[in-house]
């Protein structure tokens, strides 16, 4: 696959951060973290109103908030699973930071463990060392309580077919929306439903399928615990659907929705988990994309409102142009455009692209790849758009060494040239990464940068900073072209 998309740092209140050996290296991987226990704070129930674009995608408080929060909905802490899940958090600013990581199982008792996180460093805390769980409930959830800002939380999961990450949520919402999803034969849809607040949030799911609409009875009135986790198995009751767009409509309460998907079949697909979007938007930006022998992508658009929503689907290619796709999509309808059986996209040319609806009903995108052989990179990812650019984006977890291949990709919506760089948090520094100083990318255009031709680290989070808004992903490629992982950015 063209490519453009490890180890972290652990600490404790008592001792300095400590490095884990080659966190992205599948075999012999290490889910471990020295952290020193404190006693679980009374939760986020009166925390102010997160800023808009919070509210839009993931995004760190500014350097002078006094506190702030995220939220880590869906993994596993039982060796063998598909999810076992690894929290990394980034401290981007120039002070310490005190940090409160509390583990919420789907049943039994939360744990909480307090954690050092040293300024323009990495912290990596894995989920089984805080709670113990059992094997009829193995899933948690994850609240990360941190004094002051500037600071972001990023959830990894492992499992036999691999890594798969995603941003934490910096907002709860009392909607939250997937265009993409299967529970077709051999694939498990789960939806992790978690309300970090004191009362109880009551949720109705309702569906957009490839045979219809499917608004389950035993899927309305879904009591959400306060300061608890509800994991849904889709499938048990929208079956066999090969598309399964979702909506998550809270009645009372607000919680923050993740989706855990695993496709089966010989071979295994893969797994990816997916914070959900908060709301649906006008703009969706994707920095990355390619097409080739053996690769599948896919836009998924889905249309959650009872209006007729119009887009239009913008590919930024390295090289030469494509025609911008015109779409309707329905109301609660879904339309997928499959780019690489497009003859107007020229195969082996990456690109970007830019969803715009252009009669102001919003809309939810997300671009799916499937990668087999002949493809060099084989794999499964998907990934939700981002919703607006901004100057400074942050990535907490990723990785340059033989086990993984990381890339970040910038794209500018912007009608005026951006000049962007890429700094390290090396270890109590802002590390300039040579080479990628004063990069230039112009108007609706792309840049890929390969972090392994610049810089070799097994714990590299990083800060990317533009003098004009751009839209930042990060693509990951492990295990030997086994593995891909691809996400936006946090905003910085």
């Amino acid at each position: 696959m063209t490519a453009p998309t490890g180890a972290a740092r652990s600490g404790s209140g008592a001792r300095p951060a400590r490095r884990l050996p080659a966190l992205l290296v599948l075999a012999g991987l290490v889910l471990a973290a020295a952290v020193a226990d404190r006693s679980a704070p009374g939760g986020p129930a009166h925390a102010a109103p997160a800023p808009a674009r919070q509210r839009l995608q993931p995004g760190a408080a500014p350097g002078s908030a006094l506190a702030s929060a995220w939220y880590c909905p869906l993994a596993t802490t039982a060796a063998g699973s598909a999810a076992r899940g690894l929290l990394v958090l980034a401290n981007s600013g120039d002070t310490e930071l005190g940090a409160n990581v509390t583990v919420m199982p789907v049943q039994g008792k939360a744990a909480s463990r307090a954690v050092r996180l040293p300024p323009r460093a990495q912290v990596a805390v894995g989920l089984a060392e805080i709670v113990t769980t059992t094997a009829d409930a193995p899933w948690v959830a994850a609240l990360v309580e941190i004094d002051g800002g500037q600071a972001a939380a990023e959830e990894a999961v492992f499992g036999p077919s691999g890594i798969t990450l995603t941003p934490c949520a910096s907002s709860a919402s009392d909607h939250w929306y997937f265009a993409e999803g299967s529970t077709g034969r051999d694939d498990t849809l789960l939806l992790g439903l978690f309300d970090p607040f004191p009362d109880d949030a009551i949720v109705d799911l309702s569906f957009t399928t490839d045979q219809g609409r499917a608004e389950p009875a035993d899927f309305k009135g879904l009591v959400v615990p306060g300061r608890g986790l509800l994991v849904v198995d889709v499938g048990q009751h929208v079956r066999r659907r090969d598309l399964v767009s979702t909506t998550v409509a809270a009645r009372s309460g607000r919680i923050v929705a993740s989706r855990l998907q695993v496709r089966g079949g010989a071979p295994a697909l893969g797994t990816t988990l997916d914070l959900g979007a908060p709301s649906a938007g006008t703009s969706w930006y994707f920095p990355d994309g390619a097409t080739g022998d053996g690769i599948v992508e896919r836009y998924q658009l889905y249309n959650p409102s009872d209006r007729e929503s119009q887009a239009q689907l913008s590919l930024v290619l390295d090289q030469g142009e494509a025609e911008p796709f015109h779409l309707t999509v329905p109301p609660q309808g879904t339309v997928g455009v499959v780019t690489s059986a497009e003859p107007r996209v020229p195969k082996g040319v990456p690109h970007g692209a830019v969803v715009a609806v252009t009669n102001g009903v919003p809309l939810v995108a997300e671009r799916v790849v499937t990668a087999t052989a002949p493809a060099p990179r084989h794999g499964l990812l998907d990934v939700l758009g981002a919703r607006a650019p901004a100057r400074r984006w942050l990535l907490a977890l990723g990785a340059t060494n033989p086990a993984t291949d990381e890339w970040v990709v910038v794209l500018n919506p912007g009608p005026d040239r951006a000049t962007f760089s890429v700094q390290a948090l090396a270890a109590g520094q802002l590390l300039a990464v040579e080479g990628l100083q004063g990069l230039q990318v112009g108007p609706g255009q792309r840049r890929a940068v390969r972090l392994g031709d610049h810089i070799r680290r097994d714990d590299l989070a990083l800060v990317v900073s533009s003098d004009r808004p751009v839209v930042v992903e990060r693509d990951l490629y492990t295990g030997g072209g086994s593995g891909m992982v691809a996400s936006i950015a946090e905003v910085g």
